[in-house]
């Protein structure tokens, strides 16, 4: 009789313990609901595209959030894929969110929007194939970070584009200072709530900084396989550039680092010495009177495009909003009314930018649609 109950008792241990891993696939709802998912643009370049998700361990820096850890960050490489005799579909096609970033960041979101849980598919499935085997070739690298408050996912079409026009582009999430991080592939997910130090804004951008620094200088290391395609002669940043002159004057300085795009929607124009700079979504260079006329500066102006606007939150969340019109007072607060326009205008900016100033390619103008201003000092 005892042992009967232990072998009973350990079965269902085992059971749990396997309830606990392999998770049901988030949106596999057939049968009783009708889950929505949102699509991303698919990339117009001439590349198929691989992700791969990396983990970095910074063990030289602690985090100010929680100073008996040493710095984590996560990353998404996308980059030009080819799968040479095997068929790309061997690979599964990556989805927006990983399981357990969705679990908890989902929730919140959905009563923000005014959804009920499992009306959204958060984890719709991109464009990008997970472990396919790099491009042959030799491609320069972008690096993103999304500002405060917003995830690496949700530079995830942009990062699709680029990678399809012939770039290696890296993704960071910032823990504690994104809404949620999954440190795959562990099953820990760091929210702001997990701290256990407070962090004033200037010593995040400070950390921010230094976590961009230490990406740049691991680009050789991040991956046996697409290390082997960087051109690491030729590195542009993009996202979150810095706060401010100082900041974004260090970045610059950082190895390779030969062009900066600035999408946080609050940088004004500075002096970065000869690595051209390129703004969208802050004031026109025309009201920094102050500001040194040397190297290329341009910034691009979308009136009426908040911050989300201008990452994949713009095309995602329109159509949250088109299939469940009670979240559209939401949405339009989130994305504003020409959310369309201004991911348009990211997606062609920023390729036109870095195939000029980072692949070298011919000097073209910067074209927008009406709506959109740009003004542009070169040298």
């Amino acid at each position: 009789m005892r042992r009967r109950q232990l072998t009973s008792a350990l079965v269902g241990l085992l059971l749990a313990g396997t309830a606990m891993v392999v998770l049901p696939r988030y949106g596999d709802t057939e049968g009783w609901r009708a889950t929505f998912s949102p699509s991303l643009p698919a990339p117009t370049g001439s590349h198929d595209v691989g992700v791969r998700r990396m983990r970095l361990v910074d063990q030289d820096r602690r985090d100010p959030w929680r100073p008996d850890s040493d710095r984590m960050l996560m990353l998404d490489v996308h980059y030009p894929a080819d799968a040479g005799s095997r068929p790309l579909a061997h690979y599964a096609v990556a989805s927006a969110l990983t399981e357990f970033g969705r679990l908890a960041w989902a929730p919140g979101e959905e009563r923000r929007l005014g959804l009920l849980p499992d009306e959204v598919n958060w984890m719709f499935r991109t464009h990008s194939h997970e472990w396919a085997p790099p491009a042959t070739g030799s491609f320069p690298v972008l690096v993103g970070s999304p500002p405060p408050g917003v995830m690496r996912s949700a530079y995830t079409g942009i990062a699709e584009e680029l990678a399809s026009r012939g770039y290696v582009v890296v993704t960071v999430d910032h823990p504690f200072d994104a809404p949620v991080v999954d440190l795959y592939p562990t099953r820990r997910v760091i929210e702001p709530t997990d701290a256990v130090a407070t962090v004033g804004r200037v010593e995040a951008d400070t950390t921010r900084v230094a976590d961009l620094e230490y990406v740049t200088r691991k680009l050789s290391g991040l991956d046996r396989q697409v290390s082997r395609v960087l051109d690491l002669r030729r590195v542009g940043l993009f996202g979150w550039t810095g706060a401010n002159a100082a900041q974004r004057a260090h970045l610059t300085g950082l190895p390779g680092v030969s062009a900066i795009a600035d999408l946080s929607g609050t940088a004004e124009v500075a002096d970065t010495g000869r690595v051209p700079l390129l703004i969208i979504g802050g004031s026109p260079i025309g009201t920094h009177r102050d500001l040194p006329r040397s190297g290329w500066r341009a910034t691009v102006t979308i009136p009426g495009a908040p911050l989300r606007s201008l990452t994949d939150d713009g095309v995602t969340l329109a159509q949250i909003a088109q299939r469940y019109p009670r979240a559209e007072p939401v949405v339009r607060r989130d994305i504003g009314e020409v959310h369309a326009l201004a991911y348009r205008t990211v997606r062609r900016t920023l390729a036109s930018f870095f195939d000029q100033h980072v692949n070298g390619a011919t000097a073209d103008a910067i074209v927008v649609e009406s709506g959109v201003t740009v003004d542009l000092v070169a040298p």
